[in-house]
């Protein structure tokens, strides 16, 4: 692999996160105690960190509210070292995103307000075209609004990385999927966007519908992994699960510096599920102990 260090870019969410943790088991109608938390968050915006603390030279291109939190955006960007000089400011709220987590860490129940990536048009995408060209690869994220993705899709020549995000957003993918070297997606995702049944059924359509490299995250067990040579599994690292929250997004972030680095897709695999491993194992969607992973 090249080990001179590799430009990405993220394009995509950033909200405030609102977690709750519960201390026992949850009960429909009633409270139970435990922990809750303002942090930012949004895929986009963990992806973007974790490419950082993995090495990489990370922007991040968003839109971006002028609210209570604007000032701890600007502190986050400078401690993680993300490029935000490419977001647009606007006089309103960020994006909210509400979770609760059970005793085990798995989220139970989330409810997002993302009205600010609506407004994430083709106007703004055009503005980033010249600074994403000079990445190395480039991550969407589905919380773009499928004309955006769609115009990004047929306008950059860089290798292009995609989350699914969830089963209501991932459709939006479907129509740049030919333009996509890895795709990211968890098994519910992946039936979606395929009509199909199983992981390895969704990654053989999925290919044939031109992405390169599909990935299937199937929970505990791991990921079973695709392209045109052959589908094999990658289990996934032995931990105790703290909070399961930022699990994708860090293993999305792992394929894309692995990506941009020339690694081998077993190798970005590996990584993938090792830094969701680590993530896993400490409170929160994004943790500084992922930086132990830096390949280059």
């Amino acid at each position: 692999m090249d080990t001179e260090k590799k430009k990405v870019a993220v394009i995509g969410a950033l909200n405030v996160d609102i977690g709750a943790l519960a201390d026992g088991p949850l009960a429909r109608g009633d409270s139970v105690t435990g922990k809750v938390r303002f942090t930012l968050g949004g895929v986009g915006w963990n992806i973007a960190r974790n490419c950082a603390l993995l090495g990489a030279e990370t922007g991040f291109y968003s839109l971006l509210g002028r609210d209570e939190h604007a000032g701890t955006i600007r502190a986050e960007s400078e401690r993680y070292c993300v490029d935000i000089a490419g977001c647009r400011w606007d006089d309103t709220a960020n994006n909210r995103y509400v979770y609760v987590c059970d005793e085990n860490g798995d989220v139970a129940a989330a409810v997002n307000d993302m009205r600010l990536c609506r407004r994430i048009d083709r106007a703004f995408a055009e503005s980033c075209l010249p600074a994403l060209e000079r990445c190395d690869a480039v991550v969407m994220e589905a919380n773009l609004p499928a004309e955006t993705l769609a115009f990004l899709a047929g306008r950059l020549s860089v290798p292009l990385v995609a989350d699914g995000v969830s089963t209501a957003k991932c459709l939006r993918l479907k129509g740049i999927l030919d333009r996509l070297h890895i795709l990211k997606a968890n098994i519910q995702e992946a039936e979606t966007l395929t009509g199909e049944k199983g992981p390895e059924n969704c990654i053989r359509a999925l290919l044939a519908a031109g992405v390169k490299r599909v990935v299937v995250s199937i929970g505990p067990g791991g990921v079973i992994c695709g392209d045109g040579e052959r589908i094999f599994p990658q289990p996934s690292v032995h931990t105790d699960v703290v909070d399961a929250t930022g699990a994708g997004d860090s293993m999305t972030a792992a394929l894309t510096v692995g990506l941009a680095g020339g690694m081998s897709f077993a190798d970005c695999a590996a990584l993938g599920v090792t830094a969701a491993g680590i993530t896993v194992g400490h409170a929160g969607s994004v943790t500084s102990a992922l930086s132990v992973l830096r390949p280059y």
